[in-house]
């Protein structure tokens, strides 16, 4: 199963059957490639002073709803012929599922949709059956993880009419898609938010169920608000983490074990999405280092004179923002030599300047 993944896999992508706006379950794609491609285009058009508006979409129960004969029908389009084909055929086909609660069993049904959750194989068929969503934009760009869909529209404030009136139309072929591929959208968790404007006021609609505006949004673990503040996301984040230092210095009395722990199980809470942390305000830098600097010092209690630079140095530690800058340094080197996924033209290297300038070392520019 692993060998027939990966082969169709590389089949796939080296021949762009799968668009790169999908970042799920693929080599070189993750929840950070997806969180970078998106805010880097927010940012970029908020700084020309565009409106920058998000849609969220998602659709109910998308792994247990694949159509096995229209997804077989897929897989012939993308190129994908017999043995292989009639082979995956026969991996979809014939299952059946029981439940079991307590010590019952129920009678064996078979399962006539869904690709099989837990295989190898199953999240590839299923981006290969949800890829072509993509098409139905071409005003907005859209972001996928796995099912999870997000639309981004920019456009000058002058032009919103013209604006509404697109992603309207985009909104309905959406639509038909879903009704043609036999999914269903979850209208509890439509949504929408508009970074540039809190004032501007519309509805948006689709099957008839109308989309919320948002004022902050949970988006593939990180939290952030209409203001593209992420204070919420750290405060979340030093909740969490505070909580669990304090189990583990509640627990274990060893601090070899604390710091083991800590590194294992509450550091990389704090140090999710690194390049967004790395722009937060002073303030939620030192909340975020808080969890850490109290660990050190309940480990050296004994000699409070000690700095927290110091204390650091001592357990083998460094501070989280140069533990920032280093996993930042290492996402940008797996980005520039194609280990990581990035647009064209997304990180650019200046050349040095001819003239002698404070800063005439290449330098990255994230544009």
């Amino acid at each position: 199963e692993k060998i027939v993944c990966d082969q169709m896999s590389d089949y796939l992508l080296s021949e762009k059957l799968i668009f790169n706006s999908q970042h799920g379950f693929l080599k070189t794609m993750s929840c950070m490639t997806c969180h970078f491609e998106f805010f880097n285009l927010v940012f970029t058009k908020r700084s020309l002073g565009h409106l920058v508006l998000v849609l969220y979409l998602d659709i109910s129960k998308a792994f247990d709803m694949v159509n096995h004969k229209l997804l077989v029908s897929k897989l012939s389009s993308h190129g994908i012929r017999n043995p292989l084909l009639a082979w995956l055929n026969s991996f979809l086909s014939n299952r059946h599922q029981i439940v079991k609660i307590n010590s019952t069993l129920s009678k064996a049904e078979p399962v006539t949709s869904g690709v099989i959750q837990g295989s190898v194989l199953g999240p590839l068929l299923f981006i290969a059956y949800i890829n072509d969503i993509c098409k139905c934009f071409s005003m907005g760009r859209p972001f996928l993880y796995a099912d999870d869909l997000k639309i981004v529209y920019s456009f000058p404030p002058h032009e919103f009419a013209h604006a509404f009136s697109g992603v309207t139309t985009e909104l309905n072929k959406v639509a038909v898609w879903c009704s043609k591929w036999k999914f269903d959208l979850n209208a509890s968790k439509y949504g929408w938010i508009c970074f540039g404007d809190k004032c501007l006021n519309f509805d948006l609609s689709i099957n008839g169920s109308k989309l919320s505006r948002l004022q902050s949004v949970v988006d593939l673990g990180l939290r952030y608000s209409y203001n593209l503040s992420f204070t919420e996301q750290v405060n979340m984040q030093t909740s969490k983490s505070h909580r669990l230092l304090s189990c583990i210095i509640r627990n274990f009395y060893s601090n070899d074990s604390r710091i083991l722990l800590y590194k294992v199980c509450v550091r990389p809470l704090l140090e999710y999405c690194t390049f967004i942390l790395s722009n937060v305000s002073i303030r939620d830098k030192l909340r975020l280092e808080s969890v850490q600097r109290r660990l050190t010092l309940r480990i050296h209690e004994a000699d409070r004179t000690l700095d927290y630079k110091t204390r650091c140095t001592k357990l083998g530690l460094d501070t989280l923002r140069r533990r920032r800058l280093k996993l930042n340094l290492i996402f940008f080197y797996k980005i520039l030599n194609k280990l990581a996924f990035s647009s064209p033209n997304t990180i650019q290297l200046e050349e040095p300047s001819c003239y002698n300038l404070r800063n005439s070392a290449s330098k990255i520019n994230i544009s």
